[in-house]
């Protein structure tokens, strides 16, 4: 009996993380992102930032090839591939490829016998436009994400959008955005009965501020707006009995736990014009994956990016908890001249 209301605890107090379908949706699309824990700013013309924020891309990025590789944890594979493209009269247009690889794994029936190997994929095909409107700027993206599974031919298709609006003032070095990222709906799933979750729709917004006279760029983003609820009980923390032997349900977490973690604050700073150093610091990714009492970095990023005027070179390295991190490259260049 007490395992079984420690394992109705663990069920109730869960982390906010898993649940959705596509979450690779959220994982972040370029170097510049993962050094800012994952979220898009604004301050850099970064030409793939509309994968995640269609609101950030801007003229400047016209014809821009721009790939990412990122070697992610447990041998999986993240890759993202874009091309931009400038209309002065439309706006700016963007697409790309999303891909995670997990590898192959070793097919078994119910007693360990082996029967070879299957792979397993997911990606989407990604796209949207930007039109500018002078300090303000509203972008739309569309998604069609896919899961392919190379056992009993499971496969699913959805289609999903991100809607991004973006107020920047280049003259005060202010700039606020606001996100609904991941609305969709699952279109097509191989069989009928089997298990369906909804998409990692969320709302965020950021601000960022270029402090003047210093090489210096405060970013600070609030995830979740969606939900005020961020922090869980542990489920694995000692179990607790009243004087008659009850078991006591453990004490909910304080407010400020839930405000906290809905922040993520970064800096880029700017020491030459052709290099720009950043970190971040993401609370709920610190609070979820590392135990308390731990001095490790997880909820650290880092990065760098070295650019020219047809070329950018960006490195994260984003680490989770101890010996467990990510790095991200991401390069762009403009093979063509602009026209």
């Amino acid at each position: 009996m007490l395992w079984y209301k420690v394992g109705l605890l663990g069920i109730a107090w869960a982390q906010i993380a898993g649940g959705w379908s596509y979450d690779f949706l959220h994982i972040a699309p370029t170097a510049r992102s993962a050094a800012l824990a994952g979220i898009a700013f604004p301050g850099d013309s970064d030409p793939a930032s509309a994968t995640q924020n269609p609101a950030l891309l801007r003229p400047t990025a016209h014809r821009f090839f721009h790939l990412t590789l990122q070697p992610y944890l447990a041998d999986i594979l993240h890759s993202v591939l874009t091309y931009t493209y400038d209309r002065p009269t439309l706006g700016t247009f963007w697409a790309g490829l999303q891909y995670m690889g997990y590898g192959e794994f070793r097919r078994t029936d119910e007693v360990g016998n082996s029967y070879g190997t299957f792979s397993a994929y997911e990606g989407a095909l990604m796209g949207g436009i930007v039109r500018h409107f002078g300090k303000w700027h509203a972008g739309m993206n569309l998604k069609l994400p896919f899961s392919l599974l190379g056992v009993e031919s499971y496969h699913r298709f959805g289609i999903a959008t991100d809607i991004g609006i973006l107020y920047e003032d280049t003259s005060k070095g202010i700039a606020a955005t606001f996100l609904l990222r991941s609305a969709g709906t699952e279109l097509y799933r191989t069989r009928a009965r089997s298990f369906s979750q909804p998409f990692p729709t969320t709302l965020q917004t950021t601000f960022s501020y270029r402090v003047p006279h210093a090489p210096f760029r405060v970013h600070i983003g609030i995830i979740h707006l969606e939900r005020w609820r961020m922090a869980f009980n542990d489920p694995l923390q000692p179990v607790r009995y009243d004087l008659s032997g009850n078991l006591l349900a453990p004490p909910p977490p304080k407010w400020t736990e839930h405000l906290f973690r809905h922040f993520i604050v970064g800096v880029e700073m700017l020491p030459e014009k052709l290099i720009t150093l950043r970190t971040a610091y993401h609370v709920q990714r610190r609070r979820e994956l590392n135990p308390k009492g731990t001095t490790s970095f997880g909820g650290m990023s880092f990065g760098i990016g070295i650019k020219g005027g047809q070329w950018r070179l960006d490195y994260a390295y984003s680490l989770f908890f101890t010996r467990a991190g990510a790095h991200t490259i991401s390069l762009a260049v403009r093979p063509f001249r602009a026209s």
